[in-house]
């Protein structure tokens, strides 16, 4: 692997390939808790929880900024663009509502009794 020798700190560089990692980090901790959760009192899926934990927080506040940077380019493109809401985003959209009421659902029927 070859580092790059240029001079300056690229800030939104650092930004997106922050979030590249946090998100591979988070996605990866999560799919090892499921598949060991039975392991409550392991160590490793305690650090693994942890681990996911920062990694979400790094993954949040690495948001957040990119936000900032890119906020007037979003702006920009937004304004741009009529604001029209595609059938793939109305479908994303329902399935997300679904997915997380069947969790809340879930949650409420089988694990708070």
């Amino acid at each position: 692997m070859e580092v790059s020798n240029k001079k300056t700190f690229s800030r939104r560089k650092f930004v997106s390939v922050g979030l590249f990692l946090t998100l591979a980090v988070l996605v990866i901790t999560a799919i090892v808790i499921q598949i060991f959760e039975a392991l409550e009192e392991d160590l490793f899926i305690h650090l693994l929880t942890v681990t996911h934990i920062f990694t979400g927080l790094a993954f949040t506040v690495l948001s957040v900024l990119h936000i900032i940077m890119n906020w007037k380019p979003m702006m920009a493109y937004i304004k741009g663009k009529d604001i029209i809401v595609s059938r793939e985003a109305i479908y994303a959209s329902l399935l997300t509502l679904i997915a997380i009421l069947i969790g809340i659902l879930f949650f409420c029927v089988f694990l708070y009794e």
